[in-house]
């Protein structure tokens, strides 16, 4: 089992909305957390396993779940349904002329200019969700995808939300560093040391950090209104070394592209 598999598996125990599990509801929603983890297809016994609940608990919320459309049966299993899709994608970043739909044609044009696999990533507390991703049959292989989540210190588009965000002291530092592969950073003080060399560069980069054989850079998408980032956009190649700063400048000039966009956009 990886690291990232066990920071998921936590998140599903205690619920993706932080819920409690006291109630009907929390516990609910702890089952819907640990479905959208790792493992998106589970049995009742596996199910309340992970949620730290009663088997019978599970079923019978599981038969509420199901009724109500958010969840189906696969087999003797369970997943996510299309309505969980659906209800996902109403979410502001995600919507129509929301911040998704702006970063697509700076995305594509990224991905046209190199051929790379790119992302944008937006910060959700001490973690940055990945809300899209391009890539092509040329682009290096990246175990990212839509929805899933990263701690912040570990990868460029983190450390780029990051340094330009106002945290505060010890802000985005977590009380445990997972290890996601040898190079990951693992102590407040060089994450503290990495951040404030982003900040004076401009963008951020991760050599390995996150995914072994994967470098990447990435840059802060700011509120102009504000000067605080709202996402950030990274690129990922197989190349060594530090090859992927020669995508720099077309990474900062993305970057300003979509902040302008951002700036106009009406708060949800």
């Amino acid at each position: 089992m990886t690291e990232s598999v066990s920071v998921d598996a936590k998140q599903a125990r205690k619920g993706r909305a932080g819920s409690s599990l006291e109630t009907s509801a929390g516990k609910a929603l702890a089952l819907l957390g640990a479905l959208g983890g790792p493992r998106p297809v589970m049995g009742v016994s596996e199910l309340a396993k992970v949620v730290s609940v009663p088997k019978s608990t599970a079923h019978r919320l599981l038969v509420v779940l199901t009724k109500s459309g958010y969840v189906r049966r696969a087999g003797d299993k369970y997943a996510l349904s299309t309505r969980a899709f659906e209800l996902g994608n109403q979410v502001a970043v995600a919507r129509v002329d929301g911040l998704r739909d702006r970063a697509i044609p700076v995305l594509s044009e990224l991905y046209a200019q190199t051929r790379e696999a790119v992302h944008l990533g937006v910060p959700e507390g001490s973690s940055v969700l990945y809300v899209e991703k391009l890539f092509g049959p040329d682009s290096v292989r990246v175990d990212t995808a839509v929805g899933m989540r990263r701690p912040l210190y570990a990868t460029a588009l983190g450390k780029a939300i990051l340094a330009f965000s106002e945290l505060g002291p010890g802000g985005g530092v977590p009380a445990r560093f997972y290890r996601f592969t040898a190079f990951t950073i693992r102590t407040p003080d060089l994450l503290g040391r990495v951040v404030e060399r982003v900040r004076q560069d401009g963008y951020a980069t991760d050599f390995e950090e996150a995914f072994l054989g994967v470098s990447c850079i990435a840059v802060p998408v700011c509120d102009r209104r504000t000067g605080r980032p709202v996402a950030a956009l990274s690129l990922a190649t197989g190349a060594g070394g530090r090859a992927v700063l020669r995508y720099k400048s077309v990474m900062l000039k993305a970057a300003e592209q979509l902040s302008g966009h951002v700036s106009t956009m009406m708060v949800a």
